[in-house]
Order: structure tokens, then C-alpha cells, then sequence
């Protein structure tokens, strides 16, 4: 991570002087383990086609503070992995599922999750819950079952990612440690609701290969 002041150049050039640097953090374990150097790889290939792009040469760049929010999930990310990597306790799906869900709620497309999307019904102590991605949230399951046509989760799929979803969005980044995924199609499932949201395709992410 560096910190860089880029000096001026002609509005026509696409490359940009540095004029200072500094730098601020570097991780020292993630390269030494292939499947966390893939995790970091692909976490930059996700930031980097959801970013909009940057004109350097617009004068009033530096007022604009809407990146601040990605950079924030992506550095907390990498911080994360670092430290998982650091005690050898580093599980990619876990490390996926959490930046998924911060990266949603940065994106204001986290899941509706306290009621049925549908009926309004509260769902914490239902045992049947569904992931409807075409509809920004979870259900209950009789709600579900009279739908048509919705890309929905399994019923068991659906409870677990509600619950792991929780504890993403109230916990803080560096507060959450591993979490325990009994079924670890949840971070397709996860990731099928994130393509949705953001239409994409698995294609479109070629390190993603290399980590699920």
C-alpha cells in the first residue's frame, strides 16, 4: 500500500509522473501461500471491474470521495487475509464470504434479511429460509413456494447464509475471525447473488479458478 502524490502532465497523456511516494504497508505471508496470493488476485480483479474509472486530469478529482468506500473494503480485505494467512489459519471461502458481504453493503445491495422480502414476516426464528436473488433478499419458505420463475437458494443453503450474512454486516472487519461454513456451496450461491446484482459472469473473474 503507498501513498503517492502524482505531479502534473498534459491533459492528452494517459501516464502520470510521480512526484512522491511513500510507502505505507506491505503484507509479507500472502505471497509465500499460493491460495491467499489467488484470494488477494481475485478480490483486485473484483475491485477492478466494479470501479469506475478515474480522470486523473480532472481538477476537482480530489473533492470526489467515491472510491473512499471500495478502497476501505478491499484494504480491510487484504489486512484480513494477511493476518489469517500470518497464523495458518486461512480459509478461502471464508475470507470470500466476508468480502462479498462488505463489499455488498459498501455497495447498497447487501441482501434484505430482518423480513420476507415478500410477506413482511420476520425471519429469525423461522426454519426455512430461501435466498431470492432476483429480489434482493430472503424469504420465508411459504412465500417461496408461490413464486414462479425466481432464482432462489436451497432451504438449507438459504439458513446458512442468512446467519453467516449477520454476523458479516454486524461485526466489524478486523472483529471477525473464520467463519464456520457447514456447506460451502453458500459461497456459490453467494457469489451467483453477487453476479446478479452487478451482471456479471464467472467468466469475467480468471482468478477465480485458482481459489473455489
Amino acid at each position: 500500500m503507498m501513498k503517492v502524490e502524482l505531479g502534473h502532465t498534459r491533459s492528452t497523456s494517459d501516464l502520470h509522473r510521480a512526484k512522491e511516494w511513500l510507502p505505507l504497508w506491505s503484507y509479507e505471508h500472502i505471497r509465500l501461500n499460493h491460495r491467499a496470493f489467488s484470494l488477494m488476485c481475485l478480490f483486485l480483479e473484483i475491485m477492478s471491474n466494479i470501479s469506475p474509472e478515474e480522470s486523473l486530469h480532472d481538477s476537482h478529482s480530489e473533492f470526489d470521495d467515491t472510491m473512499e468506500g471500495l478502497f476501505r473494503v478491499l484494504s480491510n480485505a487484504v489486512v484480513h487475509l494477511e493476518e489469517r494467512t500470518k497464523v495458518k489459519k486461512c480459509d478461502p471461502y471464508s475470507e470470500l464470504t466476508i468480502f462479498l458481504g462488505k463489499l455488498l453493503i459498501e455497495q447498497g445491495v447487501f441482501p434484505i434479511r430482518d423480513n420476507c422480502t415478500f410477506c413482511d414476516c420476520p425471519l429469525e426464528k423461522l426454519a426455512q429460509i430461501y435466498l431470492v436473488t432476483d429480489h434482493g433478499g430472503f424469504s420465508c419458505g411459504e412465500c417461496t413456494t408461490q413464486i414462479e420463475g425466481a432464482v432462489t437458494s436451497s432451504s438449507r443453503e438459504g439458513r446458512e447464509l442468512w446467519e453467516l450474512l449477520g454476523s458479516v454486516a454486524n461485526q466489524r472487519y478486523q472483529e471477525l475471525n473464520e467463519l464456520k461454513l457447514e456447506n460451502r456451496d453458500v459461497v456459490h450461491t453467494l457469489l451467483n447473488y453477487f453476479y446478479y446484482q452487478f451482471q456479471f459472469q464467472p467468466h469475467n473473474f480468471k482468478s477465480l479458478k485458482m481459489v473455489l
